[in-house]
């Protein structure tokens, strides 16, 4: 049976639900974000500003950003109201905060013509929720969602059967999915700039150059992709905290709770098949004040990209004489973990994890202590499952 995907993508959305709930902030440049630019507006980025560019760098090169810390709750509305509107006709949808990806393989007969389908899909947001959506649909996950990044923002396009090769190979070798920043570079200087150059090169030589990336990407680039699509339900947040067992103002001991509550919520995430682009932490005073603040980064799901956020967050919150009794951290902005598969980076982290992630799995999270959470080891009982915490909150 033939598949047929379809990919939604709200345009620019954390930056376009601003301006649709405040008419002044239209057809100004606009960035959501805490540290780095979450999402930029259009207008913003004709001026150059980019997604997980820095904010201070945002603002040199567009001093007339508007800047917007952003609310999570009001942009988890908005997406709840455009997914229903995709549930309306997908048989299967599997949703992200800003974008989905829709199944109507086995549909033919009752949506014969799936541009039509997308035409109705993207007005009937427009009409009801007021923003714009870009739909790409094609026979898989990759090609749809590059269908949609070709006619953005507010556009619709088709691949369909028998059109992938033409479509594809013209492209840039960066837009294959899983191709990074560093493996492109690594191309670009063997003077292979698109998927028809990259396609020349041997599957037994892409294998022996990036191993299992190499063999995923020889796929994709010829369209291959065969990741279904996962009906399921992504939460607005995944947290971990604790109360202490005794109020401290111990540097290292609060830095070992926060890491080890860190290392315990991503974990979670990547069993998710996640990454998440926005923290935040929580202290509670033993005078029973609190005090929160969050930060925005480019999408990850390992420990190393976060611990360095989570040290520089706490000392950033943690500026009163008081001891601390309470300790949280939470993680929310999730996207799809199925992208880019760094040859330097992320795909010798997500080996590593992968094996850390198992022995865990087999023994107890408390087989591997690891980071600044050595610092607990002596100051807390630990078993097979980890730290034994006073009073654990385990919430997704």
């Amino acid at each position: 049976m033939p598949t047929r995907v379809m990919h939604l993508d709200v345009d620019a959305f954390f930056a376009s639900v601003e301006q649709l709930r405040d008419p002044r902030l239209r057809n100004k440049p606009v960035a959501v974000g805490n540290g780095v630019v979450a999402s930029p507006s259009y207008e913003a980025r004709a001026r150059g500003v980019t997604t997980a560019m820095p904010l201070h760098q945002a603002l040199r090169i567009c001093p007339e950003l508007i800047v917007l810390d952003g609310r999570q709750e009001v942009y988890r509305c908005f997406t709840e109201a455009i997914w229903e509107i995709g549930r309306r006709y997908a048989p299967a949808m599997e949703t992200f905060l800003d974008e989905a990806f829709a199944d109507f393989s086995g549909t033919e007969h009752v949506y014969p013509d799936l541009l039509d389908l997308g035409a109705r899909i993207r007005k009937e947001v427009r009409d009801e929720v007021g923003l714009p959506i870009t739909v790409g649909i094609a026979k898989n996950r990759m090609i749809s969602k590059l269908a949609a990044k070709t006619v953005k923002p507010d556009g619709l396009r088709e691949i369909r059967e028998g059109e992938e090769e033409a479509f594809l190979l013209p492209l840039p070798i960066g837009k294959i999915a899983g191709m990074g920043p560093k493996t492109t570079e690594l191309f670009h200087d063997m003077n292979i700039r698109t998927i028809a150059e990259f396609r020349t090169i041997p599957l037994a030589t892409l294998v022996a150059m990036l191993g299992k990336v190499g063999a995923s990407l020889y796929e994709r680039a010829r369209g291959q992709d065969s990741r279904p699509i996962h009906e399921r339900e992504i939460p607005r947040q995944i947290s971990r905290e604790t109360s202490l067992e005794k109020a401290t103002a111990d540097r290292g001991e609060l830095e070992g709770v926060l890491f080890y509550l860190v290392d315990r919520a991503i974990r979670a995430i990547r069993k998710m098949g996640l990454k998440t682009r926005t923290m935040r932490i929580r202290l509670r005073y033993s005078d029973g004040e609190d005090n929160e603040t969050s930060l925005s980064f480019p999408p990850t799901a390992f420990d190393e990209d976060l611990q360095p956020l989570a040290r520089k967050l706490l000392w950033k919150l943690y500026t009163r004489r008081v001891t601390v009794r309470f300790v949280g951290t939470g993680f929310s902005g999730f996207e799809a973990g199925d992208g880019q598969l760094e040859l330097f980076t992320d795909e010798s982290l997500a080996r590593f994890h992968a094996a850390v992630d198992a022995v865990r799995d087999k023994f107890g999270h408390g087989a591997i202590v690891a980071g600044r959470a050595i610092e607990l080891l002596n100051r807390l009982p630990h078993d097979a499952h980890g730290f034994v915490l006073r009073t654990p909150s385990l919430t997704k």
